[in-house]
């Protein structure tokens, strides 16, 4: 394909000629092209120009001295007992504040251990009606749970194989059958092998 001759250069072509490796099309365009010709003399005196700037480094002590400058606030101030005291005293409005909040913990403290002195037979009565209540609804869901287990396809077959006693014992010793068998086989699977093993890349 025949790049078109009115493109300009892109950045890339202005990089590769400030590089020395401009191609001959784009060369040609830009000895014709003075757009891109003053764009790439523009950006080779810029360059010039950077790299007449003396290089600047830091002082080694420049990190210390702005770290000096700054303040960090310290991230367990607000949950040591100090601090919490210092602003509880700082102001009137603070130390009324938690005078009244004090009160109000106090005195729902000291309502509730009166209230429940008091009515002792209500709290009786009403541990005695969650006791039930919770019995009642255990006794239920155990009788649902029986029901939905009956109503199962596979209940009646279950029962008579429980029924027969030649059956449950012939499945039980198939079962444990499996299950030994498939432990040797994790066995030999997990076993070390003594001899030299053959790598495919080898």
């Amino acid at each position: 394909m025949t790049p078109r001759t009115d493109a300009h250069l892109s950045a890339d072509d202005i990089d590769a000629w400030l590089a020395g490796h401009l191609g001959p099309a784009q060369a040609a365009h830009l000895a014709a092209c003075p757009a891109c010709l003053d764009w790439a003399e523009a950006d080779q005196a810029l360059i010039r120009q950077l790299r007449a700037l003396d290089p600047f480094s830091p002082s080694p002590l420049f990190a210390d001295h702005v770290m000096a400058a700054v303040s960090l606030p310290d991230p367990f101030a607000l949950r040591s007992l100090r601090t919490a005291r210092r602003r509880l005293v700082a102001t009137r409005r603070s130390v009324a504040l938690a005078a009244m909040v004090a009160l109000v913990v106090l005195g729902s403290m000291t309502a509730s251990v009166v209230w429940s002195l008091a009515h002792r037979d209500v709290i009786a009565g009403a541990g005695t009606w969650l006791t039930a209540s919770a019995g009642q609804w255990l006794w239920t869901a155990l009788r649902s749970t029986v029901s939905s287990v009956i109503e199962q396809p596979g209940y009646h077959g279950l029962r008579d194989l429980a029924g027969s006693p030649g059956r449950l014992a012939a499945l039980s010793a198939l079962v444990s059958l499996t299950y030994v068998g498939g432990l040797l086989a994790l066995r030999k699977l997990m076993a070390v092998p003594s001899g030299p093993v053959s790598h495919a890349n080898a």
